[in-house]
């Protein structure tokens, strides 16, 4: 009977190697599958959460007969992101910039009693809101 020189041995560990690899990798993109996933629901929820706060921004200087303004602050970035906070009379649009990612909601009917504009961009940490007559503004 003829004996292999280790040619086995060898055969099986390096088997066994490209098997462990082979689970490596797989678990690495599972568990980058599951952190993209939820840094997404994250950053989601987080912009929802900054709309609905200058939505209520909005509509607490929307309750005043008289010329006024508010600053409100909120958070520089959401998921490392800066992000584009638009008014405009359809509701509040957020634009996560280097991102492809917008949340868009409306607010209620004010809209139609009010104008609503401008734009404001999350660096400074702070939002200006102005409200003049029947137009009210971000900036």
């Amino acid at each position: 009977m003829k004996k292999s020189k280790g040619q086995t041995l060898v055969f099986e560990q390096v088997l066994i190697f490209t098997m462990g690899v082979v689970i490596l990798i797989a678990m690495y993109a599972l568990f980058v599958m599951y952190q993209n996933f939820y840094t997404s629901v994250t950053m989601s929820d987080h912009a929802r959460q900054v709309k609905e706060y200058i939505a209520s921004a909005v509509l607490e200087l929307s309750k005043y007969d008289f010329n006024s303004s508010s600053v409100i602050e909120i958070p520089e970035r959401i998921g490392g992101y800066i992000y584009k906070v638009k008014l405009s009379n359809a509701g509040i649009n957020i634009t996560f910039v280097g991102k492809e990612f917008s949340d868009f909601s409306h607010i209620f009917n004010l809209g139609d009693i009010y104008e609503l504009s401008g734009t404001a961009v999350s660096e400074s940490g702070k939002i200006v809101i102005e409200k003049k007559g029947n137009k009210i503004r971000l900036r």
